[in-house]
């Protein structure tokens, strides 16, 4: 059976009160995965895709580089969150190359909160229950 974006961030949220470092790191892995797939399908409703200057990186990078750069048939809603959406997966991303990579640097829970936090604001904006 086929997982969505709300199915990673749900597993993002679900941890016990004692969460051991390596455990952290996937969670915070998850939320960025989970907001990825979200912004990606935030980003099929959009009029037109962004089309920055600048092309370089991998598919993530240039979906944030899309969102940060929306084309200019989107309306100034659209295109207000879509530069929010852009900059806060680029955001996530970061702490995620972090605990995905950065063995040595400590991922604290006090991050893991504010990853999860800021992929369930993500979906928020996506969904329509809030804005950014």
């Amino acid at each position: 059976m086929p997982v969505t974006s709300h199915d990673l961030l749900h597993q993002a949220k679900e941890r016990p009160l004692v969460v051991p470092e390596a455990r952290r790191r996937n969670l915070a892995s998850r939320a960025y995965y989970a907001s990825y797939h979200r912004c990606l399908e935030w980003e099929r409703s959009l009029p037109a895709r962004g089309n920055p200057l600048k092309r370089r990186g991998g598919v993530h990078q240039r979906l944030i580089l899309r969102l940060q750069t929306p084309d200019t048939q989107c309306t100034g809603e659209q295109a207000n969150l879509s530069r929010w959406l852009g900059d806060s997966l680029d955001e996530l991303r970061k702490l995620r190359v972090r605990a995905d990579y950065k063995l040595s640097e400590e991922l604290d829970r006090r991050e893991l909160s504010v990853q999860v936090g800021l992929a369930q604001e993500v979906f928020d904006c996506c969904d329509g229950r809030r804005k950014p």
